[in-house]
């Protein structure tokens, strides 16, 4: 008893199973996350070493060393990239896929804590956190006010506002641009220090030793308690003014003798504004694996309550929120997907004529479509943009296997048969059929998830959802369509006009390509020939596309990044700055772009900033980020004294769009400096590359100061005492703490700005020698004028040289990364180049697409031949796969598109529905043989009668593809990439198909009787 046959005889039981599928699979759909894409986010771990004054080399080699090598020995660990920079260290660790974050974390925190007593102890305690301390943040958050200052702006901030937002799940960190926090600045006057002989040493001392809070213990007596508690802290300016310096014969010193104290800011080397308003902002960062869409409705919340309780004139708003694109773009495909669906149903409905047949294989679309939802579910996965693109390709699949059952019913029916003999007896003979064009199907779909790294994982949800939801469709199709078809259909149901006019269509049609067949197959050197020159084409084609890791896509945001000269300061940036906002203004007075966002001072370089112009809504504007870019690089060319970069973030998940990224490794820096140098002059050289760009220039202007060591040693002077001298003088000193409002703020110690401007002020600078005199370090040192790096980087622990270029016009990334191979191979061969970025994503898919598409072509010939007893019969079916992807990759042509990821995917795809109708007629042909029909007169009867529902199953996949290729919106690059590989590889290659596929098999057949003369002819039996 077949599966069929129960569900007839059991038409309530079927109809439950049914309901079931529905009912768990709504239950699936409520309870799974929604994310722009699967989760593929690798664990990222940043350690950050703030060493205050310390130049680059000096970062590198007593920070640098020690910490990576104590992370070294973490287990799974993919690549280690450390950037050693003026006052600090960064080192950015990421992981292996399937890395837990937090074990991560907590194994580099482990790590970095052995080593903490190898650091120096003027360095600050290495700081850790879940993610790139630096990577983008995926809302930025804006405070303005009226009443408030810029320090008491930032201080609400840091009290009330980033502290409630990180304590929400995923949210790694909140950063705080253009802010200016509060601290005890002692400026020192060097004047009156040395008219009093005090010196910075001992005024740091006298702050450290008088102002801080130690343990007191209590008072215990036989009935009670006492705390004790020592107020010795300075909690004021007037505080801080009277602490005495030094008391002696001559008298006292006080701090405010030889200072000026006040509550000013820790730092002032960034300025933040929105829309050229200066404000506070705030940038929210999500740890590896978060949801940006939980986040953003988290964050959301929070700010109208933060809101509430704001002080009078003071506002916040959100800015910008990757989390609209995403939400716009699963609006989209949703929408997409609804009209797949009534497209799909009718184009049932044109080729059936009847209301009574279309409901059969419409019932199967949705319990195959929700039914796929509780698949997912179980599976881990998430409602994304790919499992959305699989459950919209997958409404041509599901309607094929009910579409197969549906037509050999109604042509049964037609020809006398009771329904419900009909229903069962034309079930039962397309079993084998629907049974293997579904395995064929899972069998193509499951090796996308073979693909490597981060891009295997972000479509083995693609691939998983389409194998369930056609293993679900082939249930339905064979439980509850017959159920559905023995009731419904009835003879003689097409009998109005519009029915009469169809069916004559089909038979003029079928008798056509009868006609058209039979001489193809006694000609089949043309048919061959043509096949071959179409296959042929498209490997030539697959050659000379531009090839790309992802389509450029309109994530409703555009970025400008600027770069001053090395050492220059914040208002020099700041101008810069201004004229890119000017720029951009015409276009928000436009409604094109709704906010500008800029940072200057980004990351505590003085010269570097950053621009954020995020765009309208996707519906209020005509134009593009890159249509708005083609026409401001040009203005951005003429800014004079200042680099900037512009782009429009794509890729998945917003990453890239940055151009072409490399890292260049060597044994020392000198040569890591050398070769990188030659690889950058020789891409200059070459037309595919623009603006080419590299990290290590000895541009930064300084002095070296060296030290008269005998002299120094004679006075009895250290060189530490001298050190620590200039660095409190011109680098700054965080001495102490005092506690304001229950917060602790940092007492730094400083000379102003004015004693800091010129070389003079650093020569009059005193230390006290061992006879207790002041002596200038005029004398004692020698200042050397030289320029330097601004910042020593390393990658997996080797000294390296990042090099970022953009892209000619009409360049593409796969031939970028041919002209760097072939570059590379005329430098030394110590350099070793890696990629970052889009390009080591590129790097990584390019050939595990090829990979995977050669494993499904093994797999599903190996299904096939287990199912067909033949290892003719496969090939039979495959040979038609070349003309899908020919078909495929003419289309991209005449568009003019790009061979990417979405594209590769489809073409994988294309090997699933291309054998699915091969099967339709190669196991009709069978069937015809084992009656006695000869090989020929088999191939040309199946492929005739298995016309319609092959015409059928084609339109539904490819109508049901067209609303891929003409929606728009967030994310319409991605749907159009896969929508025209499915619509110009299938309906080409099923054009095609229709005449080689019988061409083979009546070549590679031959009758099982050696006389066929004495063959008797029988009757063709219809399936």
């Amino acid at each position: 008893m077949t599966l069929s046959d129960l569900s007839i005889r059991r038409p309530v039981l079927a109809t439950v199973v049914s309901i079931l599928i529905v009912v768990i699979g709504i239950a699936g759909l409520l309870r799974m996350p929604v994310r722009e894409l699967p989760d593929t986010t690798t664990a990222e771990v940043t350690v950050s070493v703030p060493y205050t004054g310390a130049g680059p080399g000096v970062v590198d080699s007593e920070l640098a060393t020690v910490i990576e090598g104590a992370i070294s020995s973490v287990s799974g660990i993919d690549n280690i990239s450390t950037e050693s920079e003026l006052g600090g260290l960064r080192t950015v660790i990421t992981f292996q896929q399937g890395r837990d974050i937090d074990q991560a974390a907590s194994d580099i925190r482990a790590a970095v804590q052995s080593v903490s007593g190898d650091l120096p102890t003027e360095a600050e305690e290495p700081q850790i956190e879940k993610n790139d301390s630096q990577g983008d943040p995926i809302m930025r958050l804006t405070m303005t006010s009226d009443t408030l200052s810029a320090s008491e702006l930032t201080d609400y901030a840091d009290r009330f506002v980033t502290d409630r937002l990180e304590t929400l799940s995923g949210v790694a960190a909140v950063q705080i641009y253009g802010d200016r926090p509060y601290a005890m600045r002692v400026w020192l006057d060097p004047d009156a220090m040395a008219a009093r002989g005090v010196t910075a040493t001992e005024v740091a001392d006298a702050l450290r030793a008088n102002n801080l809070e130690l343990p007191a213990g209590q008072i215990e007596s036989t009935s009670r308690t006492y705390l004790l508690r020592t107020e010795t802290r300075l909690n004021s300016v007037e505080e801080f003014e009277g602490l005495i310096v030094r008391s002696d014969d001559d008298g006292r010193v006080l701090l405010g003798d030889v200072t000026r104290v006040e509550i000013g800011t820790e730092n002032d080397d960034s300025l933040f504004r929105v829309n050229g308003e200066v404000a506070v902002g705030l940038g929210v960062l999500r740890q590896s694996s978060a949801n940006t869409l939980t986040i953003s409705s988290a964050v959301a919340a929070e700010v109208e309550q933060i809101a509430e309780s704001l002080p009078g004139g003071t506002e916040i708003s959100i800015t910008s929120d990757d989390a609209d694109f995403i939400s716009n773009s699963i609006r989209q495909v949703l929408t997409t997907l609804g009209i797949s669906v009534a497209i799909v149903i009718a184009v049932i409905f044109l080729f059936l004529t009847s209301i009574r047949a279309t409901v059969v294989p419409a019932v199967t679309i949705p319990i195959a479509l929700v039914g796929t939802c509780a698949g997912i579910a179980i599976a881990g996965f998430s409602i994304n943009t790919l499992t959305l693109f699989a459950l919209i390709l997958a409404i041509g699949l599901v309607v094929d296997d009910a579409i197969v059952v549906l037509e050999n019913i109604e042509r049964r029916i037609e020809e006398g048969d009771d329904p419900e003999d009909a229903a069962r007896t034309g079930a039962n003979q397309v079993f084998f059929a629907v049974v293997s064009t579904s395995a064929v199907l899972v069998s193509v779909f499951v090796p996308l998830s073979f693909l490597e790294g981060e891009l295997g994982k972000l479509f083995r949800e693609f691939g998983i959802t389409l194998a369930i939801a056609v293993t679900l469709s082939t249930f339905v199709a064979l439980t509850i369509c017959p159920v559905i078809a023995s009731r419904l259909l009835k003879p003689d149901m097409n009998e109005g006009w519009f029915s009469r006019l169809v069916q004559g269509a089909t038979k003029r049609v079928t008798s056509g390509y009868r006609s058209v067949l039979t001489r193809a197959i006694k000609a089949p050197i043309i048919v061959l020939a043509i096949a071959a020159a179409l296959s042929g084409m498209s490997w030539v084609l697959y050659q000379e596309l531009p090839s790309q890791l992802t389509p450029e896509s309109d994530r409703g945001v555009f970025f400008a990044s600027i770069s001053a000269p090395p050492g220059s300061a914040l208002g020099l940036t700041d101008a810069a700055v201004k004229q890119v906002e000017a720029l951009i203004e015409p276009y928000r007075e436009d409604g094109i772009v709704s906010d500008s966002i800029a940072i200057v001072g980004q990351y505590g370089e003085t010269g570097r900033a950053f621009v954020v112009a995020v765009m309208a809504p996707w519906g209020e504007r005509e134009m593009g980020p890159r249509d708005v870019l083609s026409e401001l690089r040009p203005e951005f060319a003429k800014i004079t004294g200042v680099s900037v970069r512009s782009f429009a973030p794509s890729g998945f998940d917003g990453g890239g769009g940055t151009g072409l990224e490399l890292i260049v490794t060597a044994p020392s820096f000198e040569q890591a400096a050398d070769y990188s140098k030659q690889m950058a002059d020789a891409m200059r050289s070459e037309a595919d590359f623009t603006g080419v760009r590299r990290s290590y220039e000895i541009n930064t202007p300084g002095y070296d100061i060296g030290v008269n060591r005998a002299l120094a040693r004679e006075i009895g002077v250290d060189a530490r005492t001298i050190s620590d001298a200039v660095r409190t003088f011109f680098a700054s000193a965080e001495v102490t703490e005092f506690i304001s409002r229950d917060r602790q703020y940092p007492v730094i110690l400083q000379a102003p700005d004015d004693r800091r401007a010129a070389t003079d002020d650093l020569r009059g600078i005193n230390v006290r020698v061992d006879s207790g005199d002041l002596v200038p370090l005029d004398g004692l040192v020698t200042l050397e004028r030289r320029a330097s790096v601004a910042a020593y980087n390393r990658y997996n622990r080797q000294p390296s040289v990042e090099i970022s270029s953009s892209l000619a016009e009409g360049v593409d990334l796969g031939s970028a990364i041919s002209s760097i191979e072939r570059i590379a191979e005329d430098l030394p061969s110590q350099m070793q180049i890696s990629y970052s970025g889009q390009a080591e994503s590129f790097q990584n898919t390019s050939g595990g697409i090829a990979t995977t598409f050669a494993l499904a072509l093994l797999i599903v010939f190996l299904v096939l031949a287990a199912q067909f007893e033949s290892f003719i019969q496969p090939v039979v079916i495959l040979l038609s796969v070349p003309l899908a992807a020919a078909g495929a990759l003419i289309t991209l042509f005449v568009l003019g598109e790009a061979i990417n990821i979405y594209t590769q995917v489809g073409m994988v795809m294309l090997i699933g529905l291309m054998a699915k109708n091969g099967i339709l007629i190669v196991e009709f042909a069978n069937q015809l043989r084992t009656r006695g029909m000869g090989v020929r007169e088999a191939v040309i009867e199946a492929a005739t009668v298995r016309l319609r529902p092959i015409l059928m199953t084609v339109m539904s996949t490819v109508l049901g593809a067209v609303p891929l290729v003409l929606s728009s919106g967030a994310g319409a690059s991605s749907r159009f990439s896969i929508g025209i590989v499915i619509i110009g590889g299938f309906l080409f290659a099923s054009i095609l198909t229709l005449f080689l596929t019988p061409v083979l098999y009546d070549l590679l057949q031959w009758d099982r009787e050696t006389d066929e003369s004495d063959e008797a002819e029988p009757e063709p039996t219809e399936a």
